[in-house]
């Protein structure tokens, strides 16, 4: 299997795109190519492929050996923890949790009044400590998994940041970047769950020595 398909024709489709995609990425980043690591290119192209945007070639930013400490957590089978049902939905591993809808989160939301996206990961410290977190729309979320690494010691191995949208997104994923935590982000406002299950399922992929 390689990007989902797994006949011929599907695999056919899914050559000839990656071969567009790399030429896209070439022009986009040009000499700058030569910086990035060979596994950080096909994670760069997965998202491309997957969003059919070009210009996230020059907005992922890698930080603290995020790809060495993933892969290091996915083959001690660590959980991830996904910020809404249509990430953990997309993602190809075993144990993949998401507490947005559950009723702790609903009941702890109310409690301190913040948003169930924030309630979500305090209901799921014991995962996100020396798991890895997903967060692909809630920049709240970011930001409660930023917080409970500075105040509560809870330290995920990898975070892949990357919320969409206008507010508060490209705050929490640069407050992300400022600090020691294995993470890949976005640039910006763009990202989304296209983004972040591309991201994802890439790292897993390579974790398996499988194709990116």
């Amino acid at each position: 299997m390689f990007m989902g398909a797994s006949t011929k024709d599907g695999l056919n489709i899914a050559e000839k795109s990656r071969t567009i995609v790399k030429e896209k990425i070439k022009l986009v980043l040009g000499d700058k190519i030569n910086n990035y690591s060979i596994e950080e290119i096909g994670l760069i192209e997965r998202v491309v492929h997957g969003t059919a945007d070009e210009e996230y070639a020059k907005l992922i930013s890698f930080n603290n050996n995020p790809i060495k400490n993933g892969i290091e957590a996915l083959k001690n089978n660590c959980p991830i923890i996904a910020d809404i049902g249509m990430v953990e939905a997309g993602i190809r591993y075993d144990k993949v949790y998401n507490f947005i809808n559950n009723e702790k989160t609903y009941e702890l939301s109310q409690k301190n009044q913040t948003t169930r996206a924030v309630a979500s990961m305090n209901v799921a410290k014991e995962y996100i400590n020396n798991g890895i977190v997903v967060i692909g729309n809630a920049p709240t979320a970011l930001f409660e998994v930023i917080r409970l690494a500075k105040e509560e010691n809870i330290i995920p191995k990898l975070v892949i940041g990357v919320p969409v949208g206008f507010v508060k997104a490209s705050e929490s994923k640069e407050a992300l970047r400022n600090t020691n935590i294995p993470s890949i982000s976005t640039i910006g406002p763009k990202g989304g769950t296209p983004v972040a299950v591309s991201l994802i399922n890439g790292l897993i992929a390579i974790s398996k020595n499988e194709k990116v």
